[in-house]
């Protein structure tokens, strides 16, 4: 008897515990819906240039994340949140060509108006554990303000 108390009760709080992450997932989703402007873009430990990134918008409907620069609109993910992570982590799928499936592994976090995003430049990359870049790394660290 006491074996299966000890074996099902780390099951419950699981299963008790879930719910409360989808709903946590959901909110950040729904927060992260609309479009957004790039505000700063930190790639191998330096800043890219303010005239470099103008007109850079994120969009965001559902779980589809797209990027557009320069109204040209880029290959998009399709994303899934884990808030209950410190830092909140996020997997970006990508369908390549012939069907198969990557995943780009990042960080994000919300700050007032403002969404940013650490992750590699390829799947094969670990998930950042924090927002910041160094150099020869391909990683990088994106914020992007809500548009109003």
């Amino acid at each position: 008897m006491l074996t299966k108390t000890l074996w099902f009760g780390p099951l419950f709080c699981l299963a008790l515990a879930q719910p409360a992450n989808d709903d946590k997932a959901k909110k950040d989703l729904e927060r992260m819906q609309g479009t957004w402007t790039m505000h700063v873009l930190e790639v191998d430990g330096k800043d890219l240039p303010a005239d470099k990134i103008q007109g850079t918008l994120l969009i965001v409907k559902k779980d589809d994340y797209r990027t557009k620069v320069k109204d040209k609109l880029l290959p998009g993910f399709r994303i899934k949140l884990d808030p209950s992570k410190n830092p909140k982590t996020i997997d970006m799928i990508q369908t390549m060509p012939d069907g198969t499936e990557k995943t780009v592994k990042g960080i994000y976090t919300f700050e007032n108006n403002t969404f940013k995003l650490a992750r590699g430049l390829t799947a094969e990359q670990e998930r950042p554990n924090q927002f910041a870049t160094w150099p020869n790394t391909s990683y990088f660290v994106v914020t992007w303000k809500k548009k109003s």
